[in-house]
C-alpha cells in the first residue's frame, strides 16, 4: 500500500491510538507492557511504552507528527531510553525544525515511519490495524456515504400515496446498484473465503501480498458500482427524501439494521454517527458491534471476517430496498 494512503487511514486517530494498538501487538510477541502514557503520564519521562522481555527493554515514543515543539520531550525520551532500545513512531512526516534537531542529535534511535509501523502491525496480525487499512478505501467510504445519506434523511415524514413513475425509477435504479454492489462483494467474498480458509500454516511473508490483491479486487468492485451506488442514493435523497424516512423505519427493527440503527439514534451529532459508522459497522476497528468480531483474532480470519461483514452490508441495503418498493407498491 503507497504510503500516502497509510497516513491517510490514521486520518480520525491520534497517538494514544497508535500506541494501544502497539501495546497489543508487543504483548502478543510475549513481551510485558507498560503503557506510561496512559497509566503514568506526569512520569513518563519521554517514554510512551515500556516493553520488556527476558533481558530486552524497548522505550517507545510516539507521534502522530513531530513538531518543534516536541523536541524537548524526544530529548527526554533519548535521555530516559539509554541502554534500551529506543524506537520513534511518527505517522506523518515530521517538520524541518524537528528533523533538523533529530539530525544534529544522531541519537541512537530507531525510526519507523508510517511503513515500517504498518509492517510491524500487519506482521503482528493486529486485527484492528487490518480493518484500518481497509477503511479509507473508496468501496468502503462509498458504502459509509451511502449509511450516512440514509442517516440523514431518516426523519423525513413519509405518507402513503400512489408510486409515482418517477419514484420507480429512481428506487429501481438505486436498486439495481445495489445489487452489482452484492453481486461483486459476494464474489469477492467467496473467492477470498476458499484462499483463506484453506490456510493451515501462518507464512507473515505473504500478508501484504493479499491485503493489496484484496484491495486490488475491491478497486474492481468500486469501479463496476461504487460511486454509482452513491449517486444513486444522493439522487434519492435529493429528489425522495421522504422515501429514505420510510426506509429508516422499515429497517429499525429488523435483523442486520436493528444495532445499527439504534446506534445511530444514540449518538448526538453527525460527526459520532459517520465514526461509527465507519469504523464499527462497515470497517469493523472497533469490534464492539461486528457479528464476526470473536472469529477475528489472526490475519486470515481477520481478512475473511471483514469480506463476510462486506458482503452482509451490501445484501441489507439490498434488503432495505426491497422493503421498501414493497411498501410502497402496495398502495
Amino acid at each position: 500500500m503507497r504510503e500516502n494512503y497509510l497516513v491517510e487511514i490514521w486520518k480520525d486517530f491520534n497517538e494514544i491510538f497508535v500506541l494501544k494498538l502497539l501495546e497489543v501487538s508487543f504483548r502478543r510477541e510475549g513481551y510485558q507492557v507498560e503503557n506510561r502514557h496512559m497509566t503514568d503520564r506526569p512520569h513518563e519521562s519521554g517514554i510512551d511504552l515500556f516493553c520488556q522481555k527476558d533481558h530486552e527493554e524497548i522505550a517507545l515514543q510516539a507521534k502522530i507528527k513531530p513538531r518543534k515543539g516536541d523536541i524537548s520531550q524526544f530529548d527526554s525520551f533519548v535521555s530516559n531510553a539509554a541502554n534500551k532500545r529506543a524506537i520513534y513512531v511518527n505517522v506523518q512526516s515530521p517538520t524541518r525544525s524537528f528533523t533538523t534537531h533529530i539530525e544534529e542529535l544522531s541519537p541512537n534511535v530507531e525510526f519507523w515511519n508510517v511503513t515500517q509501523l504498518h509492517e510491524f502491525l500487519v506482521r503482528n496480525e493486529n486485527t484492528e490495524y487490518l480493518c484500518l487499512c481497509f477503511a479509507k478505501h473508496p468501496l468502503v467510504l462509498a458504502l459509509a456515504e451511502v449509511h450516512n445519506l440514509i442517516a440523514e434523511k431518516r426523519r423525513t415524514n413519509y405518507v402513503e400515496h400512489r408510486l409515482s413513475a418517477g419514484e420507480l425509477a429512481t428506487l429501481w435504479s438505486t436498486k439495481d446498484n445495489s445489487v452489482k454492489a452484492r453481486i461483486s462483494l459476494n464474489f469477492i467474498c467467496q473467492k477470498w473465503n476458499i484462499i483463506l480458509m484453506s490456510k493451515t500454516i501462518i507464512n507473515r511473508d505473504e500478508f501484504e501480498q493479499i491485503m493489496q490483491s484484496i484491495f486490488d479486487d475491491l478497486d474492481f468492485a468500486y469501479e463496476i458500482c461504487g460511486q454509482r451506488l452513491v449517486s444513486s442514493f444522493d439522487d434519492l435523497s435529493q429528489r425522495y427524501p421522504n422515501i429514505l424516512g420510510l426506509l429508516w423505519e422499515l429497517v429499525s427493527h429488523r435483523t442486520g439494521w436493528s444495532t445499527y440503527t439504534t446506534n445511530v439514534e444514540r449518538s448526538n451529532s453527525v460527526e459520532k454517527s459517520s465514526f461509527f459508522t465507519l469504523y464499527h459497522w462497515i470497517c469493523p476497528v472497533f469490534d464492539d458491534f461486528c457479528e464476526y468480531a470473536e472469529a477475528m483474532r489472526g490475519f486470515y480470519s481477520t481478512m475473511n471476517y471483514f469480506l463476510e461483514n462486506l458482503k452482509e452490508i451490501s445484501k441489507n441495503l439490498e434488503d432495505a430496498l426491497d422493503w421498501t418498493f414493497s411498501r410502497m407498491n402496495r398502495e
